[in-house]
């Protein structure tokens, strides 16, 4: 019993030590309002998808290996956060298991990682520009110190050596920094 009160005891102390706070903060105090963005229009988020589905579908100039876009960009405002596209991208169109090829030969399968590894600072440096391009048309809507972020995740065939290949690659900045080139880029 004695143990019980002990412990229930000092499970109370720490509410005696309890600062009393002050009746109310001085009114005089005006915090500046939180600066709102407007909400972008349908259109302009439409018109960055395909700018930037064209984008990823020219990739690459080379008409027998091409870069493939795995379905459409797709963008969103989050308000109080700032805009978000994603894609899905080959960067290297891939042949697929058929009964007439059950089994991908190893030296294509080398060519094909070789073209990934080399195809991979063209698409940083696409996405860098993207990044660009979202910031300056969202300007109006999207206040200086909110997020422009741009997710492209990689397609890879089930039977590729994906060793030391990204998954997705992230970019982020700040809508002013995107604006300058300055990117925060994160691989996957």
């Amino acid at each position: 019993m004695k143990f019980l009160a002990a412990i229930l005891l000092i499970g109370a102390l720490p509410a005696f030590g309890q600062v009393v706070k002050p009746a109310s903060l001085s009114t005089n105090t005006k915090l500046p309002a939180p600066v709102k963005a407007q909400r972008i229009p349908f259109s302009s988020i439409r018109e960055l998808e395909r700018l930037f589905n064209s984008q990823l579908s020219s990739l690459v100039k080379d008409v027998d290996q091409p870069a493939e876009l795995m379905g459409d960009t797709r963008g969103v405002q989050m308000e109080d956060f700032g805009v978000v596209f994603t894609a899905e991208v080959s960067l290297v169109l891939t042949p697929a298991i058929t009964p007439f090829m059950q089994k991908i030969p190893p030296e294509l399968a080398a060519r094909i990682r070789k073209a990934r590894v080399d195809r991979l600072p063209v698409l940083k440096t696409a996405m860098k520009e993207m990044m660009r391009s979202a910031a300056t048309q969202v300007a109006g809507q999207v206040p200086a110190t909110q997020q422009v972020i741009l997710a492209v995740r990689l397609y890879y065939g089930t039977w590729e050596d994906t060793t030391g290949m990204p998954k997705e690659i992230m970019m982020r900045a700040t809508r002013v920094n995107a604006q300058n080139g300055i990117v925060e880029m994160e691989e996957r």
